[in-house]
């Protein structure tokens, strides 16, 4: 407006300033057209063209107005419509943040008609119809998105195979992304896709076999990838107990040392899968290599239940802990176990007495009953036999 003004301004000025000299000499205008000639004041003339050029400029915007007008009109249309639509995809991600995926959905799909990014609507009322558990309509947004934004194909994929997930289809969930199998060391959102398809479908040798490419991905936090590498673990023991891995225990044990070192609920479940292949000397030098670092009660009474081919080396490897430990149930325990092994009935009477005293468990019963009977010692037999029923049928 203020330059509108000035340059109107400017053009008064000019325009006077050539009025004032034309008067202080004044002159004609000729115009000659044939036979006939037609002389003005210059003056007069100069007032009447300027006039005439301004009537004429008038004419011409007023023109441009009328015909203009229909698509100045669609223009606030649109401008307006598009004001709405971002008040109403405003509205509808506050209302999906607060909860409220029902009236999210409908403010998100409103506003999707006039946005300038549709998709971005599209995805959202795809969210919040998820939240709603309405499959249906949560797969014809993500389709309209995609209509909305073909070249955004890879990002809708792995959209879907988060949404099949969370219904519980991790097979339908895999096929979306098994395109992005090279992007799961980069790709945080990716690698975790994977893994918990993987972990639903309890295909533990296929999750085993991304775990090195997730090792690599800097953006997963290391619990869990631990915890990854531990449900792994566990998954593949339980399917080799099952008969279902032709995998080596042994080489998972090496492939997972540290994962299973460093949790010792996972080694013990780890020293009986040994036990129940009859590896009975690699699960000992686990058990003995875990305890060197750290003592576990659990691990102990493994060592107890392992067959040695050299009982009476076995039982001077645990003595040596009763030192440090010797109000440890466990160790007193699994000392009874090795020294009747090595026959020293004494000593394994005295160790089992010892053990039932610190911890009372109808195991330790069991020994001392099976200790005595072999000792046709009766009477405590089955006195340690009632005893250890008592114990058993215990409510705690």
């Amino acid at each position: 407006m203020l330059r509108s003004l000035l340059i109107f301004m400017v053009f008064l000025t000019l325009f006077a300033g050539i009025i004032l000299y034309v008067m202080q000499a004044p002159g004609l205008a000729v115009f000659t057209y044939g036979d006939v000639m037609v002389e003005l004041p210059l003056v007069r003339f100069v007032v009447g063209a300027s006039v005439a050029v301004v009537v004429l400029y008038l004419a011409l915007r007023l023109l441009g107005l009328v015909f203009n007008a229909p698509l100045r009109l669609r223009a606030a249309r649109s401008r307006r419509s598009q004001r709405k639509a971002a008040v109403d995809t405003s509205q509808g991600l506050v209302k999906f943040v607060s909860g409220d995926w029902r009236q999210a959905e409908k403010l998100l799909i409103r506003g999707a008609s006039e946005a300038h990014s549709a998709h971005i609507n599209y995805i959202w009322a795809a969210r919040a119809a998820q939240q709603n558990g309405n499959h249906e309509l949560r797969d014809q947004y993500l389709e309209q998105a995609e209509e909305s934004m073909p070249e955004k194909q890879a990002v809708l994929d792995i959209l879907r195979a988060e949404f099949l997930l969370q219904q519980g289809l991790p097979e339908q969930s895999l096929t979306c992304i098994e395109s992005f199998s090279g992007k799961i060391a980069n790709n945080s959102k990716i690698a975790g896709l994977f893994a918990s398809a993987y972990e639903q479908l309890h295909d533990w040798q296929q999750l085993a076999g991304i775990i090195p490419d997730l090792e690599k991905n800097h953006s997963i936090r290391p619990e869990t990838l631990e915890k990854i590498r531990k449900n792994t673990v566990c998954g593949l023991l339980e399917a080799s107990k099952r008969g279902e891995t032709a995998e080596d225990i042994e080489h998972l044990g090496k492939r997972f040392r540290s994962t299973i070192t460093a949790d010792d609920g996972l080694a013990v479940i780890y020293v009986k899968a040994l036990r129940a292949q009859g590896r009975h000397r690699a699960a000992a030098a686990l058990v003995t290599d875990m305890l060197g670092s750290h003592w576990s009660p659990g691990l102990v009474r493994q060592f107890g239940l392992l067959e040695h081919v050299d009982a009476t080396s076995a039982l001077q490897q645990a003595e040596q802990w009763i030192a440090q430990h010797d109000h440890d149930a466990s160790l007193h325990l699994t000392l009874g176990r090795l020294c009747k092994r090595a026959e020293l009935w004494d000593k394994a009477k005295n160790y089992l007495e010892s053990s039932l005293d610190l911890e009372p468990l109808a195991e330790t019963c069991a020994e001392l009953a099976a200790l005595h009977e072999h000792l046709n010692e009766t009477e405590a037999a089955y006195r340690y036999t009632k005893k250890g029923l008592g114990l058993a049928t215990r409510i705690t």
